[in-house]
């Protein structure tokens, strides 16, 4: 049973990373950008109540050192802030470009490598090159990709959210490996909801179309659905660097689909893009496959 859900997880969780970031793509042409955090959040904690049934277990433990370390709810709190600002300004730069928000993350993970690096987080030579080449890869594409036609509203976005990302990656390590991953992802998005409703509570149409519009149903769904399968099957039924891999090959199908849909730049030149950061995301599983 085992060796048939495993390819089937993951055919799933390839699925819906590309409707997520479609989903996605299409609240931020029709919706006001504060609505992203709500809806995603809100849509989050449904989906961890429903398999609360699976993985409840873990709340136990990890409030339990939550208790013992106070800094580490204050950290979740602090990742729910930034949360609020990756997910607006995400929405407001994949508006413009959906394939220049798909690229936030190779310029990311090189810093991603060195921040964590002094938190403790050992990679082996592969993986460097892999993070570094990405991050150039990026620089290419900040100066000759879709990127370079954007506003300076946009170019702005973009490094913004790199920053961001970077922050709460950094979190993550922390709080990941003093906690546990069901946990973090209640507490950050049980304090990132009423946030959000905190920071538009005199906005009624941002609360109405986060909560009801159909757009929003839609993608929070899918957000929160992706999260949950990538979490389930990297538990119990697939490795990491598979589950990875598979997120990873998402990368050349959404620039192809920006280029045809969207009109950013050509399908042969955004293909050569995407095909580059997977060649690059898949190098140190490829070497340590050996």
């Amino acid at each position: 049973m085992t060796s048939l859900l495993a390819p089937l997880l993951l055919a799933a969780l390839f699925v819906l990373t590309i409707l997520h970031l479609i989903t996605l793509k299409i609240c931020s042409v029709t919706l006001d950008h504060r609505t992203a955090p709500l809806f995603i959040s809100g849509w989050t904690l449904a989906g961890l109540t429903i398999v609360s049934p699976f993985y409840g277990y873990l709340l136990q433990d990890g409030f339990a050192k939550m208790a013992a370390n106070p800094l580490l709810p204050l950290l979740c709190v602090v990742k729910a802030g930034l949360l609020y600002f990756l997910f607006f300004i995400s929405q407001r730069l994949m508006k413009e470009s959906l394939s220049s928000r798909h690229y936030v993350t190779p310029m990311a993970l090189g810093f991603i490598a060195v921040v964590n690096f002094f938190l403790g987080e050992r990679l082996t030579a592969p993986e460097w090159a892999a993070a570094t080449g990405l991050c150039l890869l990026a620089t290419g594409f900040f100066f000759k990709g879709h990127l370079s036609e954007l506003t300076k509203q946009g170019r702005a976005d973009y490094l913004k959210l790199v920053v961001l990302s970077v922050a709460i990656a950094a979190l993550d390590h922390t709080l990941t490996k003093d906690s546990n991953w069901y946990t973090l992802l209640l507490v950050s998005n049980a304090a990132l909801f009423p946030f959000a409703l905190l920071v538009n509570r005199k906005n009624l149409g941002v609360l109405k179309s986060a909560l009801l519009h159909r757009p929003a149903i839609l993608a929070g769904i899918c957000y929160a659905a992706t999260e949950l399968v990538k979490f389930y099957q990297q538990v119990s039924i697939n490795p990491v660097s598979v589950v990875v891999m598979t997120q990873a090959m998402t990368k050349p199908v959404i620039l192809v689909l920006s280029a045809l849909i969207w009109k950013e730049r050509t399908v042969k030149e955004q293909l050569i893009w995407g095909v580059a950061a997977f060649a690059l995301v898949i190098l140190p599983f490829l070497v340590n496959a050996r």
